[in-house]
């Protein structure tokens, strides 16, 4: 008996010692673990990477910069039903327990054991959040470890509510969307506080596997996990059955995904390369700014139209380019699958040539179709359709209607230009820019052409050469010979001559520098600039905001110095404003997500020409657009000043005009110099363009005049001679003096 006493007591204390080692070894795994993980004030201090937003001239929203797309929602802003679903389908017991959920663990290795993969998840909301915000993602048993413990920790200092808020904000929703109120934008085009309970179980689902639930992957896998959201919904009391049957019929069929896109890219582009020097990356896309801008959101939208459209229709006039045959879906700009777009009208989208017949062709956008008929493509050889177009081409065509019964489309075929242009308008009082494009497409080229490009402006150059010679005692009636002429210069060394030519060819003798302004001839500008002088014109030009570097030579007249369109436009912004000028400028204000002030821009301007001599050049502007190159502006009815620039071979096209709230110039080139054609002109191409924009961008303001300064007189003189004249004389206009 005594033998088996001390052997009974022997196992107790071998059993004691046991767990002794293990409490102990558990215990040190335990203290190493908690010394290994990062501490809570971590969380205490997170700030979640938030979205910087632009702001247009009226303060709406039009663009967004992040790394992760998320903004910041306090809980009592999430619906409740949003909540209950995450709770109902995440983790049923997130109210019982303190970190990790046994039971829901234990599910989990059940359903896992049963499907023979892993179907489904066992840890607690409280886990996943530890995981999204202090743990790396790695799969190892270690980590798992540390995942419970750390549960555990956050469960003893934070409130249900607390840990809620912050896993709402910090999970990830699948197609770049962070947290409930970008997944709301991102799927509903919505608010999250306006979800109803479909959308709101939708979103629920979604955190297990965005993007295998996503809606806009598969449409009845995704309502195959919302409906078993609100089932389990059901089961936890949160809703009731006929709530769960009423929003289980809900459809995605009127579901429109969209690409996100910034408007104005080459302006958001523009803009963020200034915070980013001001405030750094991190706080660009992290920190939740605030920007409000000068863009002005009709403004931009009518200079896109204006601009592609144009640029569409001059490369159709050069013929239909074969397209490349797709081996793939067709995509919106390479990314998001056309599956379940529905397109809308006024969209130039991706299709795919489905059939090819002698009178038309047929083709798919996504789950659409249409016809385009053959002989309404005029660009087109419709002789032989089957050579210039076959089964599998992509090509661009224009949603001109939409019928979602159906799934039929009204389309027109298009074509992206090989030519490129760039568009920028500013506000002359106050130098605000409203608009700006660097190119026919920001995903093509990144390079800003309205800011970057340095190209000649031509005869667009010319009022430089004017002003100056106004300012020197010149007026619009001084006579100048257009007759041909002959300047010695030196090339490669050897003495030649240079005679500058007219663009039509002819040489008129005596005329007015209004005409020649009004009608761009080169001899008088050229004979001009040899009177006043170069060096005042470079020095006049300099003051008004032309930075880039000017030839000294008589060719300067005819606009062969290279320039940006922001130097020129900014320019003319003087002479539209009485010869003050206001630097051109992006950003009036930023503010921290906090709402604290960090800048604010407030412009100054500078006379930096004679209010008279800005008169009396636009007034001679004016008579471009109404008797001269612009006349293609005159449609519009109301006192336009501007001038067209057509380089030596049709290199480039540029037109700037103003009025005297608006100055807008547009360029048209090939980024690698080649000719637009024999016969085209800034008159023909640019013009055009820059009209269309203005009829969009005034048609709500009503004409106005330029103000005349007091130290200006007006005077009848005859048209063709500039000589005082009568009232009765038929060539008689309104010609303007220094008193």
């Amino acid at each position: 008996m005594r033998r088996r006493s001390r052997a009974a007591v022997a196992v107790i204390w071998s059993l004691l010692l046991l767990m002794a080692i293990t409490s102990g070894i558990i215990g040190g795994l335990f203290i190493t673990y908690l010394r290994d993980l990062p501490t809570l004030e971590a969380l205490e201090e997170y700030q979640p990477s938030l979205v910087t937003t632009l702001y247009s001239d009226h303060d709406e929203p039009f663009a967004t910069l992040f790394e992760q797309k998320r903004f910041w929602t306090p809980l009592e802003k999430i619906p409740r039903d949003l909540i209950n679903g995450l709770i109902a389908v995440e983790d049923a017991q997130f109210y019982q327990h303190r970190g990790i959920n046994f039971r829901g663990i234990a599910r989990a290795l059940l359903v896992n054991l049963r499907a023979l993969r892993p179907a489904e998840g066992g840890s607690s909301i409280t886990q996943q959040l530890a995981k999204l915000l202090l743990l790396t993602p790695e799969k190892h048993l270690s980590r798992k470890i540390k995942e419970a413990i750390l549960a555990l920790e956050i469960e003893k200092r934070y409130s249900k509510e607390k840990i809620l808020e912050l896993y709402l904000n910090q999970v990830y929703f699948g197609h770049g969307a962070y947290g409930v109120e970008s997944a709301a934008h991102t799927y509903f085009k919505k608010p999250v506080d306006q979800l109803n309970l479909a959308e709101a179980a939708t979103l629920a689902g979604l955190p297990r596997a965005p993007n295998y639930y996503s809606p806009i992957t598969d449409k009845e896998r995704a309502i195959g996990r919302r409906n078993h959201v609100l089932a389990r919904m059901v089961d936890q009391g949160f809703i009731t059955k006929q709530q769960s049957a009423s929003s289980s019929t809900a459809t995605f069929n009127e579901f429109s995904f969209e690409k996100s896109r910034n408007l104005g890219p080459y302006f958001v582009e523009y803009i963020r390369q200034q915070l980013e020097e001001r405030y750094g990356t991190y706080a660009v896309y992290h920190g939740g700014l605030k920007v409000y801008t000068t863009l002005n959101i009709a403004a931009q939208r009518a200079a896109e139209t204006a601009l592609f459209e144009g640029l569409r229709e001059i490369d159709k006039a050069r013929g239909f380019r074969a397209p490349r045959i797709r081996s793939s879906p067709a995509t919106i700009g390479g990314t998001a699958p056309l599956s379940y777009l529905i397109p809308k009208a006024g969209e130039t989208l991706n299709a795919t040539v489905t059939k090819v017949l002698p009178q038309s062709m047929t083709v798919q956008v996504g789950g659409y179709q249409g016809d385009i008929a053959l002989d309404k493509v005029p660009w087109l050889d419709t002789t032989k359709p089957r050579q210039q177009l076959q089964t599998g081409m992509e090509v661009k065509v224009q949603v001109l209607g939409v019928n979602k019964r159906t799934k039929r489309l009204d389309l027109s075929l298009e074509q992206d230009p090989e030519i490129e242009g760039a568009f920028l308008a500013i506000d002359p009082r106050d130098g605000g820019i409203t608009a700006m494009i660097g190119g026919y497409d920001f995903e093509r080229s990144k390079f800003n052409r309205a800011l970057q490009a340095r190209r000649q402006p031509g005869s667009a150059f010319k009022p430089f050469i004017y002003a100056a010679a106004f300012d020197r005692g010149l007026t619009p009636s001084t006579i100048i010979n257009d007759a041909p002429v002959s300047y010695p210069i030196l090339v490669d060394g050897k003495r030649t001559g240079w005679s500058p030519d007219n663009y039509d060819r002819k040489f008129r003798g005596p005329t007015t520098l209004r005409y020649g302004l009004e009608h761009s001839v080169n001899v008088v500008a050229v004979k001009l600039i040899e009177r006043i002088g170069v060096d005042p014109v470079i020095e006049l030009a300099s003051s008004l905001g032309i930075e880039s570097a000017l030839r000294r030579e008589y060719a300067l007249a005819l606009g062969v110095s290279e320039v940006t369109l922001s130097e020129m436009v900014s320019a003319f912004g003087v002479f539209a404003h009485s010869g003050i000028q206001f630097l051109p400028y992006g950003i009036r204000k930023v503010v921290d997500n906090k709402e604290a002030l960090l800048e604010e821009y407030t412009p100054v301007g500078r006379q930096v020409m004679k209010a008279e001599t800005a008169f009396v050049l636009t007034n001679v502007l004016q008579g471009v657009v109404e008797r001269g190159t612009g006349s293609r502006a005159r449609m519009l009815g109301r006192p336009i000043a501007g001038k067209t620039g057509t380089t030596q071979a049709a290199t480039d096209a540029w037109f700037i005009g103003y009025t005297p709230t608006l100055v807008a110039g547009v360029w048209l080139g090939y980024d690698t110099k080649r000719s637009l054609g024999p016969h085209e002109s800034a008159a023909t191409l640019a013009v055009p363009i820059w009209t269309r924009f203005m009829q969009r961008a005034l048609k709500d303001s009503p004409p106005e005049e330029f103000p005349i300064p007091d130290n200006v007189a007006p005077v009848l003189v005859n048209y063709p001679s500039g000589r005082p004249t009568t009232p009765d004389d038929k060539d008689a206009i309104k010609e303007f003096f220094f008193r």
